[in-house]
């Protein structure tokens, strides 16, 4: 099991993940950090609990945005797109959920740390 340290809101956290996976972990953290900067310059002071707790509900939204647009389908010409298409879209929400999983994992580390 491999460890990485992101940085998140100034801090550092030491995680564990699998192998390979810490590059990844990499890349969440600095979407994460690009969410609170976000945040931070509409918001003003607020604590870093509630800071982190908005981007978490940007992050559930924009997840939620992506599964609402996976479950219309893609249309062409107004009619949804074919079976390779309709395969795509549950690959894209495989990999979605795959990441909400990990999202989750992520969070329930960092809030026991």
């Amino acid at each position: 099991m491999a460890q990485v340290t992101l940085n998140v809101n100034g801090r550092k956290y030491s995680i564990s993940c699998q192998d390979g996976q810490e590059d990844h972990l990499l890349g969440l953290s600095k979407y994460i950090n690009q969410k609170i900067e976000e945040l931070r310059g509409s918001m003003g002071q607020v604590s870093e609990a509630h800071l982190l707790l908005m981007a978490g509900l940007l992050l559930a939204d924009e997840l939620h945005e992506a599964y609402i647009q996976i479950d219309d389908g893609k249309t062409v010409g107004g009619q949804k797109s074919s079976a390779n298409g309709e395969v795509e879209a549950e690959q894209v929400a495989a990999a979605l959920e795959s990441c909400a999983d990990r999202l989750e994992d992520i969070a329930a580390r960092l809030e026991s740390q």
